[in-house]
């Protein structure tokens, strides 16, 4: 029998997207209950978008993506592009707010339009306003735009982390100082500006708190493929980390305890391993100096996180690209140290022979696991050990060649492109789009699968939730 798959942590996502409108409306009900809302129709749909755009920046401050709670069981990367969308939808119920304040013109008062915009331009008592409207603003185009701006990421990260904080003190401050649903209401306020802000900042306070005695220590830092690094990095004395395989960790190198300095890397080692170890490509302004980190040098370590984890009794078919056979090495390290008996097949593809890992790292656990590698590369010669790439059609079916695809289970990790097409391609070979699994992480990186499509579109349904409940509001 295989092994009972793990106790899934998080909420489901169904629960999570009633909390998120129940947060949400929270604001609107002293408003309700009291009696306290504006007479006037544009007013009340001012109230109801501008309370809808502030309880989603301050919900904002929690689905950055690393509580657990929240992205355990829909995965980090479903929460941090939830996090990612949900700011262009704020800012256009702000806009709203803002034109609903502002009003049309009226034919019997020809002077109103001019007298509203000029209040909501420079009139007194609104400055927090507007500046929470410029910087949200500023955040939402930085944050689109940052693949773009060639800007250091711990530059736009604490940018990024020091602009949500004061936008959060400027919303709370806009809420309290406008005063018309009462006192409950701003002490709702108040305790949700809280609520949210208190975890979000002891992420970054425990690790500055944490005694240096408990940091991980890295081993080795080895060449193991064409700009490819393996670290190994020890554990603090007595100390070990309890994870899933196929999870990631967040981590930084050296006296940089900040998270502002982590680097999110798949952890490619079994649970239960004396030490981690990470694959590491170099693709950038820190991963391109990874190889001149001497052994001895302190780490830190946050996790685990991530939700690609094998969940399944039947088939499993593994599907890896590039760098992102790391946690596929993880899942098979595991199933052959717990004797698994599941039928496993794994496919691992790259440019090159020289881009893939050795096969020291994969082949032990293969043949405990009697499972064959097929091994897929760009620049393949006719007849040689490696099958002819790109990856196509065909090497899926052969991966799948004996198997019920509907009984299976497929756990893809590699490029945004390669994921896309192994995921669609599964799919019409007869997958349950449930049973296919893997991170995205950017959705800018090629076309989205059908799965994508699917969790966008959730998104857009609860976001229309939302604007749902400002028209409720409005014409209530």
């Amino acid at each position: 029998m295989p092994p009972t798959p793990p106790k899934r942590r998080g909420l489901p996502p169904l629960v999570l997207a009633l909390c998120y409108a129940a947060l949400i409306s929270l604001p609107l009900l002293p408003a309700l209950l009291t009696g306290q809302g504006h007479g006037q129709a544009a007013m009340r749909l001012a109230t109801g978008a501008g309370v809808a755009a502030a309880a989603m920046i301050l919900l904002q401050m929690i689905t950055s993506g690393r509580f657990e709670a929240i992205s355990g069981r829909i995965g980090i990367d479903i929460t941090m592009a939830f996090h990612k969308w949900a700011a262009p939808v704020a800012l256009l119920l702000a806009l709203v707010h803002v034109l609903a304040v502002i009003g049309l013109p009226d034919p019997d008062r020809p002077g109103r339009l001019s007298r509203r915009v000029e209040l909501v331009l420079s009139g007194p008592g609104l400055w927090e306003a507007r500046l929470a409207l410029i910087l949200l603003a500023v955040l939402v185009v930085l944050a689109l735009l940052r693949d773009r701006l060639g800007m250091r990421y711990q530059i736009w990260r604490a940018g990024h982390a020091l602009g949500a904080v004061t936008l959060v003190a400027l919303i709370a401050w806009h809420a309290v100082e406008d005063g018309r649903a009462g006192a409950l209401a701003a002490a709702v306020w108040i305790l949700f500006a809280l609520g949210v802000t208190l975890p979000a900042l002891w992420v970054y306070a425990v690790r500055l708190v944490r005694p240096a005695g408990q940091g991980w220590t890295l081993r080795e830092a080895r060449p193991a493929g064409e700009r490819l690094w393996l670290l190994r990095v020890a554990p603090p004395e007595g100390g070990d980390l309890c994870f899933e395989p196929g999870q990631f960790a967040w981590v930084a190198f050296g006296r940089k305890r900040l998270p502002l300095h982590d680097h999110p890397f798949s952890i490619a080692s079994a649970p239960g391993e004396a030490e981690l170890r990470f694959l590491v490509q170099e693709a950038g302004d820190f991963t391109n100096g990874v190889g001149q980190l001497a052994p001895g040098t302190r780490v830190s370590v946050d996790a685990p996180h991530g939700s690609f984890v094998p969940r399944g009794e039947g088939p499993l078919v593994l599907v890896a690209g590039g760098v992102g056979v790391a946690p596929i090495l993880s899942i098979l390290s595991h199933l052959a140290q717990s004797r698994s008996r599941r039928p496993v097949r794994f496919l691992y593809a790259a440019r090159s022979a020289e881009a893939m890992v050795p096969p020291d790292l994969y082949r032990p656990a293969c043949a405990a696991l009697g499972v064959v590698p097929m091994l897929v590369s760009d620049r393949a010669e006719q007849g040689g050990a490696l099958l002819r790439g790109p990856l196509t059609r065909a090497h899926l079916a052969e991966a799948f060649e004996g198997l019920d695809p509907a009984n299976c289970e497929v756990m893809t990790c590699g490029p945004g492109p390669m994921m896309t097409f192994v995921a669609d391609m599964v799919l019409k070979m007869g997958v349950p789009m449930q049973a296919i699994s893997y991170e995205r992480f950017s959705y800018a990186a090629g076309r989205a699968s059908a799965k994508d499509r699917r969790i966008l579109s959730g998104f857009a349904a609860l976001w229309s939730g939302v604007a749902a409940l400002v028209l409720i509001y409005w014409l209530a």
